[in-house]
């Protein structure tokens, strides 16, 4: 699978602009702030319904804009379709799969596979659990319907019980029939999720390891672990046992929404011990394993999408990297780089075909 054009209208810093792409690889190149970024954001749209940078659909309007629109065209071997999905300020987004109107963003999730490398990801390891669960997340619903909609109820209802429980505390009073009426509905759905999260990552161990050795010249040895407060009781359990500390905070303590990924550097957290280097390392790797996990789950190649990764990377690791996307035969990748000298003798240096595009203020040349 590849996309072969673009067309962006009033997305970002983009006025209006019209790209046709290679089908292995492509190389965005410009300064800071012009505009590279942004065209790897539209291309995950096409394939996720959803920015992946910005929490918002009206945070990619072009400034004292009131829509956007995105069209882009992916071709298989056997067949060509067209996305357009286009957003009015204040209004539900449209999105349409070669002119059929898509009702629910769940239904267009995993037609198109795509994974990204951006340098916020390093927050994977550093920042708070959620975002280690929204990677887990992205990684599985690519390929599974049912989880999908596993997170879609389970995140409907426990937001409903946490309304309960906040409404409970302000006005003084506890219905358990009522807390209990919602909390059912979250315990099949949890203990699913809980089994699917625990399969996946046993499989990502496997391929990480693999990975992160090829990248980092097998110099640090890493290692992912599930935390889950499932793995001891089931959630109802947990609900009855924790629920007077529910009441006094007035939100869900426990459940499938607390899960963590923990990673670990020769024994060690990462987050403590790792260098801007090895972190790096260790994020393109955890990357890659999702790109190589969908693709053993899909029987499809993702569209593999990478912002300034060759930033804090020293040349043996960029060489292994490089030497890793080649000897893996990935499918269509884009490239962001400040320095168009750098990436064009890295693409000469792997003997592959590319194109170039120069971003310069939300133009391309």
């Amino acid at each position: 699978m590849t996309i072969k054009t673009l067309k962006l209208f009033q997305f970002r810093n983009y006025e209006s602009v019209q790209l046709t792409f290679h089908e292995k690889f492509n190389a965005l190149v410009g300064l800071n702030g012009m505009g590279k970024t942004n065209i790897l954001d539209a291309l995950y749209y096409l394939c996720l319904g959803k920015s992946y940078f910005s929490s918002g659909d009206r945070m990619v309007i072009m400034q004292e804009k009131d829509f956007f629109r995105i069209e882009g065209i992916f071709e298989t071997e056997t067949d060509k379709e067209s996305v357009v999905i286009k957003s009015q300020s204040g209004n539900r987004k449209d999105i349409e799969v070669s002119g059929k109107k898509v009702e629910r963003i769940g239904q267009h999730v995993g037609r198109f596979l795509c994974v990204i490398i951006a340098p916020a990801d390093i927050q994977l390891m550093m920042e708070g659990s959620e975002e280690r669960r929204s990677f887990l997340n992205n990684t599985i619903v690519q390929t599974d319907r049912q989880y999908l909609e596993d997170i879609i109820l389970y995140s409907g209802l426990l937001k409903r019980r946490n309304a309960l429980l906040k409404t409970f505390a302000e006005q003084r009073y506890f219905d358990n029939l009522l807390l209990e009426s919602v909390s059912v509905g979250m315990y099949d759905p949890a203990q699913r999720i809980f089994e699917k999260r625990k399969q996946q990552v046993v499989q990502m161990q496997s391929v990480f390891s693999d990975t992160y050795a090829e990248i980092s010249g097998q110099k640090e040895t890493c290692q992912i672990e599930y935390e889950s407060q499932l793995a001891v009781e089931n959630l109802h359990l947990l609900m009855q046992k924790n629920q007077d500390k529910d009441r006094f905070l007035a939100r869900t303590s426990h459940g499938i929404h607390k899960d963590d990924l923990l990673f670990t550097m020769n024994g060690e957290p990462l987050k403590h011990f790792a260098s801007q280097g090895q972190l790096k390392s260790f994020v393109l790797s955890l990357k890659l394993t999702q790109y190589k996990l969908l693709e053993a789950n899909s029987g499809k190649k993702p569209i593999l999408l990478l912002d300034d990764i060759f930033d804090k990377l020293d040349h043996n690791r960029v060489k292994h990297l490089l030497t890793l996307l080649m000897d893996n035969n990935f499918g269509q990748v884009f490239i962001t780089d400040t320095n168009e000298d750098r990436i064009i003798k890295i693409l000469d240096d792997i003997r592959t075909e590319y194109s170039i595009f120069t971003v310069e203020n939300g133009k391309i040349g």
